[in-house]
Parts: structure tokens; C-alpha cells; sequence
């Protein structure tokens, strides 16, 4: 005699091995996934989950809430559900039990990472502002080295601090749980940093979180560095600096030549005071641009995967890893930074519980296409500009 359990019609894949018992397959099938999600086949999902394909009857968000619902009632809390999209941009459900949901790092060696990436970025944003720690035969520790780099040091952290408020204020008002931000220590010409790496130790529920969180903190982060930009050309304008700042500087980014034009006008005409709020904000801005590069695990590569979902965003990173590697030929940053991305931060990106839905917050929309726009403002050259009207003067 028939089992019960087996009385139903059978799909295709289930006289396979699967991950899941048959029985919790039934379940989700017949009384689960319901009229809200017609289940076509099933087949595993890497090594521990499975994975439904079919047809969603419904809006994505409204479904995942009637499907997870059901899910709890009739299961608790042994299994989690994510609303994804295949390699053809269909529709397909995923069920993992709850355990096998990325576990993050044990406190103690999460704690270890950051203060030992927290130092050594302490020690290459002394050695960008003069020190010269990672220079031995130039070494100076003298009392007026060190005091006259601790301004620079100490306003561009609290810059990098900036970003990291940006991301945990939008974290807290979605609930969801940030990792310690491990600052990545630079070493390269007057950027000491290149920023942090900040996890997530929470499930994101869909990609409006994911885009608000991944942008707040470069948006944060990139107001204060301008702000701390405008002031420092402000201030050297007044003759109000320490080292000297050549006009051949500001070729190295649209944005700030531009600025710099603006504010500066004929003094540009020779070597300027540099202050350190000018030197900070900017390597802080550009800190948060290479930040928005839309690639990886980076912000940008967050942002681009909020705004127009996994695929999109994977292609257009492609593209991006492939123009930084052309300009790496020539550019020693963005080789540095090509290599940092394949390296740490390639990805791929966690899942959120349902990435279907379009972000529904046109702001959040603006501000993640604003930042990439941005990013590009900072980076790009301002070649033979500033030069050019100075050989006008």
C-alpha cells in the first residue's frame, strides 16, 4: 500500500537524492508554497539546500511574506526561504535549513582582525602624512614629525569613521546586524586607507535594504570629505597650511580640479600651503569613491546589485573590473585596486531573503546613482586643465 505522503503527483527531481527529507519537500509543495508560487521542478542548491523552480502568481514581496509566513507555521523557524532569480532572470524559490545560513566570524577573531587592521592602517596614515614609516631609511619619529602628522592622521580616520556611522544608522533603522568594519590599510602616496570592509551578520530582507545600507555610509562619508575639501581650500587660500601644494595636483581629479579652480582662482598660479584638512578630505573622498566602484563586495558593487539586481550588476562589473585592469597598465591605484577587489572583496554578494521587488524608495534610488556618478567625478583626470590656464596666467 501507497504511503500517504506518496499519494500526490510526483515532480520532476524528486526521485533524486535531494537535501532536504521528501516528506519536508511535499510540504513545501502542496501546502507551503501554495497558489502563490507554482512549483515546476526541484532540484539541490549547493550543499545543503533545495531549490524550487516555477511561477510566481503574485507581487514578489507580497508572496514571500504569504509563502514565509506558511513556512513558520508549518516548519518554525528549521528552515529559511529566499526569493531569488536563475541564470535565465526566472523566478525561483530556495529552502536551507536555518543552520546553514553563513555563520559569522567568532567574536574573538573578528575582534583580533580589526585591531591588527585598525593599527596597521594607523601606521600608513602616519607614514601618508610624513612620518614615513614604511620608508626606514627616511624614518623620522622626532616630536615635530609626529605632531605635525597627527592632524592629518587623526581628521582623515574621522573621516573613515563618517562612512561607518552612514552604514550603521541605515543598518539599524532596517534590523540588521553590521560586522566590524576592518579598516584596509593604503601606504600609497597620501591615501593611508582605502577604506573598510563591513559585513552584514544579519539575512537582508530584500535589495531596498541592501542599497540603503550600502549607500548611507559613502554618501555620509563623501559629504564630510567635501565639506572637509571646501574648507581646506578655503583655508590654503588664506595662506593657512604647512607643506606645499603643486597646481599640477589638482589634475588628478575632475572634481576637486574643478573646486580648486573655483576657490583658488589666480593663486593657482604657484605652490600652495597645504592644509591639512585639504589633504585629509580629499583622500578621503577618494577613499570613498574607489569605495563606489560598482564591482565585487565593494559599496558600488552593493549599490549597482540594489538598484538593478544580481545579474546586472555582475555584468556591469565585469566591465568595470575589466576597464580599471586597462588603466592599471598606466595607473599603479588602480592596478593596487584590481588586485585588492580579485583578492578580498570579489564576492559574490550574500543573498537577501527576496530579491525580486525594485527598491520602492525613489531617494534611495537617486542617491545609489548619484554616488556612482560621483565616483567617477573623484576619479577621473582633470588632465591639462589647471595647466593649461596656468601657462595663460
Amino acid at each position: 500500500m501507497q504511503n500517504a505522503q506518496d499519494s500526490s503527483p510526483q515532480l520532476p527531481g524528486l526521485e533524486r537524492s535531494l537535501q532536504i527529507p521528501r516528506e519536508v519537500i511535499q510540504r513545501l509543495r502542496n501546502v507551503i508554497f501554495g497558489f502563490d508560487f507554482f512549483v515546476t521542478s526541484v532540484e539541490n542548491y549547493q550543499a545543503n539546500g533545495v531549490l524550487f523552480k516555477g511561477n510566481i502568481r503574485v507581487d514578489a514581496s507580497v508572496a514571500y511574506d504569504r509563502i514565509a509566513a506558511r513556512l513558520k507555521g508549518e516548519l518554525g523557524e528549521e528552515y529559511v526561504l529566499y526569493l531569488l532569480e536563475d541564470q535565465e532572470e526566472k523566478p525561483v524559490a530556495v529552502i536551507l535549513p536555518k543552520d546553514a545560513a553563513e555563520q559569522p566570524l567568532p567574536a574573538v577573531q573578528e575582534i583580533g582582525l580589526s585591531v591588527l587592521f585598525g593599527l596597521a592602517t594607523i601606521a600608513t596614515t602616519l607614514n601618508a602624512n610624513g612620518v614615513l614609516l614604511l620608508q626606514p631609511d627616511q624614518l623620522d619619529l622626532s616630536p615635530g614629525a609626529v605632531l605635525s602628522a597627527l592632524p592629518g592622521t587623526l581628521i582623515f580616520l574621522a573621516l573613515l569613521g563618517v562612512h561607518e556611522v552612514g552604514h550603521t544608522v541605515a543598518a539599524r533603522s532596517r534590523g540588521v546586524e553590521l560586522g566590524r568594519p576592518f579598516l584596509i590599510p593604503a601606504g600609497l602616496g597620501f591615501l593611508g586607507s582605502f577604506g573598510a570592509i563591513t559585513s552584514f551578520r544579519s539575512i537582508l530582507p530584500d535589495r531596498a535594504a541592501l542599497l540603503q545600507i550600502s549607500a548611507y555610509g559613502p554618501a555620509f562619508g563623501s559629504a564630510a570629505a567635501l565639506a572637509a575639501v571646501l574648507v581646506g581650500l578655503s583655508l590654503s587660500a588664506a595662506g593657512v597650511g604647512g607643506a606645499e601644494l603643486q597646481p599640477v595636483a589638482f589634475d588628478d581629479s575632475l572634481l576637486v580640479g574643478i573646486l580648486g579652480q573655483l576657490i583658488l582662482g589666480s593663486k593657482l598660479g604657484g605652490p600652495l600651503p597645504l592644509n591639512p584638512l585639504l589633504a585629509a578630505g580629499w583622500a578621503a573622498l577618494l577613499a570613498n569613491a574607489l569605495n563606489c566602484i560598482p564591482v565585487g563586495v565593494l559599496d558600488g558593487g552593493r549599490i549597482a546589485h540594489g538598484l538593478w539586481g544580481r545579474r546586472n550588476a555582475g555584468r556591469l562589473g565585469i566591465i568595470t573590473l575589466f576597464l580599471l585592469g586597462v588603466a592599471g597598465i598606466v595607473n599603479t591605484l588602480a592596478l593596487f585596486w584590481v588586485l585588492l577587489v580579485v583578492f578580498l572583496q570579489r564576492g559574490p554578494i550574500s543573498p537577501q531573503r527576496e530579491e525580486l521587488s525594485q527598491p520602492d524608495s525613489e531617494t534611495d534610488r537617486r542617491l545609489g546613482i548619484g554616488l556612482l556618478v560621483l565616483s567617477l567625478l573623484v576619479l577621473l583626470p582633470y588632465p591639462g586643465l589647471v595647466s593649461a590656464d596656468l601657462q595663460a596666467l
